[in-house]
């Protein structure tokens, strides 16, 4: 068995001086330093964008830079944003949603596990008919969600103002882009809603369940 020369002195030899035996951890944190890059190179090439974790300021800053690099590289070809986010802050979800929009290529979203509040909003982000979903994934929806609110009166109800006027601006987008009235989404809003991706392509947050990679071509 031959390996790359890097890769030697990793290899000891057991007892019997025959088969090459390797010390598992340090390869593997060898392997995941010598492949990182190269992975990432191919998803470039491949004009693809990982969003698998919560969604908060570092994630919008690494997301954006990578489409803005996308477009620049070729701003005419389709970029695929694959999703797998429990959701996260509201306004670096929308950072990515509007980066996004404001590029010049077109951008076609994949839940590919869970797309969850903001991550649900991102889906969005690309046209009805380039939003897809894998079949074993989940969409949920929900209103805003407060967290770490302190401070004086005064604070509190400024920034209980600013919640209410994000909750009507998610309702009004999920009415656009799914096609639903007000009072639907207020609806489907009040309480967490878990959709499978029958009930997602029903309710209009996607249009195909794809199980085949043919499927995603635009």
């Amino acid at each position: 068995m031959t390996f790359p020369a890097d890769l030697n002195t990793l290899i000891t030899r057991n007892a019997d001086g025959d088969e090459p035996k390797l010390d598992p951890k340090t390869l593997a944190d060898k392997v995941e330093r010598a492949t990182g890059p190269q992975v990432e190179k191919e998803l470039f090439e491949a004009r693809v964008v990982m969003i698998s974790a919560a969604v908060d300021a570092k994630l919008a800053h690494a997301v954006n830079a990578k489409l803005l690099a996308l477009e620049r590289h070729n701003d005419k070809d389709p970029i695929y944003l694959y999703i797998n986010s429990p959701g996260g802050e509201v306004h670096s979800g929308f950072s990515i949603f509007d980066m996004a929009r404001f590029i010049k290529p077109p951008v076609v979203t994949v839940v590919t596990g869970l797309a969850a509040s903001m991550g649900s909003v991102i889906t969005l982000c690309a046209k009805p008919e380039h939003r897809f979903a894998f079949p074993n994934s989940k969409i949920l929806v929900h209103q805003p969600l407060i967290s770490g609110l302190g401070g004086s009166v005064s604070d509190i109800e400024i920034h209980a103002n600013d919640l209410i006027e994000t909750k009507n601006r998610m309702i009004d987008l999920y009415a656009k882009e799914c096609g639903r009235t007000q009072d639907e989404v207020k609806k489907a809003l009040n309480r967490d809603n878990w959709m499978s991706p029958e009930q997602a392509m029903k309710w209009g947050h996607i249009s195909k369940i794809v199980y085949k990679r043919d499927a995603l071509k635009i």
